[in-house]
């Protein structure tokens, strides 16, 4: 069975390889101050980008104590705004204080969403430092073009019975999307960890207005979320069963106001990565790590009816976004959790066009001209982050 498995790896190794790389356009460095380092544990939603592909990025920084098992000297959370070349055209400290620890602040929730009026609304959830006990406490943030706060309201929970009481309950977002009336639509989890599924619109003043869910299991996520041309807003979730025996993945449409209009189940493994296309969705399986499964693309409508299967030449999908009528994604050759991981863009057939590694890539996120703008650590070192942008060869 090793000799086997170890076949397949070369297998996809070799297919791997024969792809060409794609041109770097932009390569720069974020600044970070002097004596201070980089968040070694990034936040998805770190990246937005904005009219004119306008880039926007929350750095996480912190000043390690002499005894790293101790509180940072100093956190910070900055804001940064670089124009399409590059360039740093403002950089604002945003006034937040959660409970400080070893890594910087202790932050459970992190993003920045560029709106339709060039507004931006940054999303901040931690532990509360002011609170007698340990409790989490989420933001959202109001920022003009200019960077200049707007406004600050607190996010409360949603109004369900897990996590009504619990202090330690949090919103895990891994959706943040900007929509056409000048709002934003949040997706993830919410709950003390593992979280119940849950997503919702809210205004750049931080007023709900409209929410799906929480679930009632756990673990349960909503990794991707997009709005159709009528208004109708399509998403992917993972749901515990009602025996609590295990998760499956449905895709569910609501209304553009929130209405429930279809949930239908699809018959995809756990460990699937997913994206939301231009016309359907795409969902890919890891392969199992004894070399019995292999990976592989399942393409659905939005109706939740499968349309086509592809192979996919990577055992681990670790990040996917919809690129086009296909998909950039962050992978690795082996299913091994500590294994290298390459950024690829791959056509609608699952053929890879290029790839990049092996590198680290925190997040990837699809520029107006095609290109694919990454926030990326090409040393691995957590001192280290450049914005990278990357274009077909």
């Amino acid at each position: 069975m090793r000799i086997v498995a170890a076949a397949i790896i070369a297998a996809w190794s070799g297919i791997a390889q024969a792809q060409p790389a794609p041109r770097v356009v932009l390569d720069v460095a974020l600044p970070v101050a002097e004596g201070f380092t980089v968040d070694p544990y990034p936040s998805v939603g770190r990246l937005a980008v904005g009219r004119d592909d306008v880039q926007h990025v929350l750095l996480h920084t912190f000043k390690p104590a002499p005894d790293t098992s101790r509180p940072a000297l100093e956190a910070r959370i900055e804001l940064l705004t670089l124009a399409a070349d590059g360039d740093v055209a403002q950089r604002r400290a945003l006034p937040v204080q959660p409970k400080v620890g070893p890594k910087g602040f202790d932050l459970q929730t992190l993003g920045v969403v560029a709106a339709r009026s060039g507004d931006l609304a940054v999303l901040v959830g931690g532990i509360d430092p002011k609170a007698a006990q340990r409790r989490t406490v989420t933001t959202l943030l109001r920022l003009a073009p200019d960077l200049k706060l707007k406004k600050t309201t607190r996010i409360g929970p949603p109004d369900s019975v897990r996590g009504r009481d619990d202090r330690e309950a949090f919103y895990g977002v891994e959706v943040y999307l900007p929509t056409t009336d000048n709002a934003i639509m949040l997706g993830g989890g919410f709950g003390p960890g593992p979280q119940s599924w849950w997503m919702g619109k809210f205004n750049l003043d931080g007023k709900r207005l409209w929410q799906a869910g929480p679930g009632r299991g756990a673990p349960e996520r909503v990794p991707a979320i997009a709005q159709r041309r009528d208004g109708t807003w399509v998403s992917l979730v993972v749901e515990m069963r009602p025996d609590k025996s295990g998760t499956d993945w449905f895709i569910r449409r609501n209304a553009a106001k929130g209405k429930p209009l279809a949930r239908t189940r699809l018959p995809q493994p756990y460990d699937s990565a997913a994206a939301i296309l231009r016309d359907g969705s795409v969902l890919i399986s890891d392969a199992h790590p004894d070399g019995t499964q292999k990976a592989e693309m399942a393409f659905y409508d939005d109706d939740g009816r499968l349309q086509r299967r592809a192979p996919w030449p990577y055992p681990r999908t670790w990040l996917l976004i919809a690129h086009g009528d296909g998909v950039a994604a962050v992978v690795s050759e082996t299913t091994a959790p500590d294994a290298p991981t390459w950024l690829v863009r791959a056509d609608a057939q699952g053929t890879i066009l290029w790839r990049q590694g092996p590198i680290r890539v925190d997040e990837i996120v699809r520029l107006s001209d095609s290109r694919i703008a990454a926030l990326v650590r090409p040393d691995r070192a957590a001192q280290s982050l450049r914005l990278v942008h990357y274009a077909d060869p």
